[in-house]
């Protein structure tokens, strides 16, 4: 059941006893404006109207978790900070004899915001009273970008990997039916009462490692056979997570041969799982050279005057950065989303432009161009009029576009054109004529190109879209965002999201301390 803080003032007060904060601290701005931050009513529903013990007030664990992210403190230094710490004590209003509460409240109020759905709650208030206090009005232009945000679960290797699977589907047959747990051991090859020890090998002998790889992936795949071949097993929810995941462990790196013995894939698949203790994690790249292992978190950042964090999504790593422009604009309300975004060059294909296109969103990004030789023409030097359904090469030729039974458009000079032309060797050597194959978005490239031929459009996105390196410094470095403090991408979200949080009140603290409002 629902409580709320008391407005009255006790004799034995934090903030009776101690006096006022120092001016500016986020301390003092949680015990002078708290409310207006968080609020009681804004967690009604996670709670029961009459049903139930009273509960912690959800604001006051609301701003724990916002002074919990601000200092980098575990959930016991929380609690300890709240029982001993004055500071703490006048930002949430608590008297001075209050011991605090037990570190599982924090859990339990996490899981509660992720059940229904407020984990974004502490963002969306900051964003709501920026716009009380002036700070943000009407649809504003948006800046996109992302930043590495490292698994909490270690990386397992392909022999780990295999046989923590085994053993989480052990455990998950042994609590639906213990007779069939202990069969399905008795027919395995290896022992999986220590799934982190690897089975003895000369791990650095090439043709060994290899022999012993595909015995474990052998013993794997007699256990995913025991449980299909099993009645009624594959019926239990946990068996079958547990199943797919050790099916999919097995086929990411192993392949099967034409007599049925798993081999050693060579390469690495994309969307490769990394850990059996969070298997949402991945191997990602922010540049060719900076590799990471865990989630991709982006952000959308107004470019006001104030700039301020809108919205927040968190992605396996290896993902790429576009896709997430739409996840970030339809976060946000409709009558606040933005008419434009500034992004780097991995919003600036076609698809990325399409789907914001869709949602009413226009995008200023450079364009993604293919690698074209010194000396050779590329496709952008040539002229293309989809309206006209022509392309004119840089010799001043025209030809028409043309459209295949499956839809796809090509352009073709012909050959009387290209024979004599004195720029062939520049742009088709080697063939008759020169061919050119137009994209499904064409058109969108095309004015996205013509968009940063303005000079001042161009210079435009060169001095704003570096304005979000910043903001995601803040998130990552000072609030604790770069590495997730939890499993699963919907924790990290929450972790990121009130990073966020953070990030928007300190220009809001600001503007609140100086007593412009």
């Amino acid at each position: 059941m629902l409580k709320s803080r008391s407005a009255q003032v006790g004799l034995f007060d934090a903030a009776v006893v101690m006096g006022p904060l120092p001016e500016g601290s986020f301390f003092a701005l949680l015990a002078e404006h708290g409310d207006r931050i968080v609020r009681d009513s804004d967690f009604v529903e996670c709670y029961a109207e009459r049903m139930g013990r009273p509960s912690i007030p959800p604001s006051q664990l609301a701003k724990v978790l916002l002074l919990q992210h601000r200092t980098g403190v575990s959930d016991e230094q929380a609690m300890e900070c709240v029982g001993w710490d004055l500071r703490w004590k006048v930002a949430l209003g608590l008297p001075v004899d209050h011991h605090g509460w037990h570190p599982t409240s924090l859990t339990k109020f996490r899981a509660r915001l992720l059940l229904h759905k407020k984990e974004g709650l502490a963002l969306e208030n900051t964003l709501r009273l920026a716009r009380e206090l002036g700070l943000l009005d009407g649809t504003v232009e948006q800046i996109v970008d992302s930043t590495p945000m490292l698994g909490a679960a270690a990386t397992q290797d392909t022999v780990r990997l295999v046989r923590f699977g085994v053993r989480k589907l052990i455990d998950a047959v042994t609590a639906v039916d213990p007779d069939a747990g202990g069969r399905l051991v008795a027919g395995l090859e290896f022992d999986y009462a220590r799934p982190g020890e690897k089975p003895d090998c000369q791990w650095r002998i090439k043709a060994q490692r290899e022999r012993m790889l595909t015995r474990v992936a052998h013993d794997a795949q007699r256990a995913l056979l025991a449980v299909e071949q099993a009645d009624g097993l594959l019926d239990d929810e946990p068996v079958t997570a547990a199943y797919e995941l050790l099916r999919d462990l097995v086929g990411q790196d192993f392949d099967v041969d034409q007599d049925g013995v798993p081999r050693l894939h060579r390469g690495t698949r994309s969307g490769r799982i990394i850990s059996t203790i969070d298997p949402e994690m991945q191997h990602g790249r922010k540049s060719s050279q900076s590799r990471f292992d865990g989630y991709k978190l982006s952000a959308a950042v107004t470019n006001s005057t104030v700039a301020l964090i809108t919205s927040v999504h968190v992605a396996p790593g290896g993902e790429s950065d576009g896709p997430q422009a739409k996840h970030l604009i339809d976060q946000q309300p409709p009558e606040h989303r933005p008419d434009r975004i500034l992004g780097d060059t991995a919003y600036g294909n076609g698809v990325v432009r399409s789907e914001l296109a869709e949602r009413n969103v226009d995008v200023l990004a450079p364009v993604p161009e293919g690698t074209v030789l010194e000396d050779r023409l590329g496709k952008r030097d040539f002229s293309i009029d989809p309206i006209a359904g022509t392309v004119s090469c840089p010799a001043g030729q025209t030809a028409t576009i043309t459209t295949s039974e499956n839809g796809s458009r090509s352009v073709r000079f012909p050959r009387a054109l290209c024979g004599d032309c004195p720029l062939k060797d520049r742009c088709c050597p080697g063939r008759a004529n020169r061919q050119i194959a137009l994209g499904e978005h064409e058109e969108l490239m095309i004015a996205a190109r013509q968009a940063l031929n303005d000079p001042a459009t161009a210079a435009h996105l060169r001095h704003t879209r570096p304005r979000i390196e910043r903001l995601l410094g803040l998130m990552a470095h000072r609030y604790g965002a770069r590495k997730s403090r939890y499993i699963g991408s919907d924790k990290a979200r929450l972790q990121a999201t009130w990073a966020a949080a953070l990030v928007n009140l300190n220009p809001i603290g600001h503007h609140l301390a100086t007593g412009i409002a």
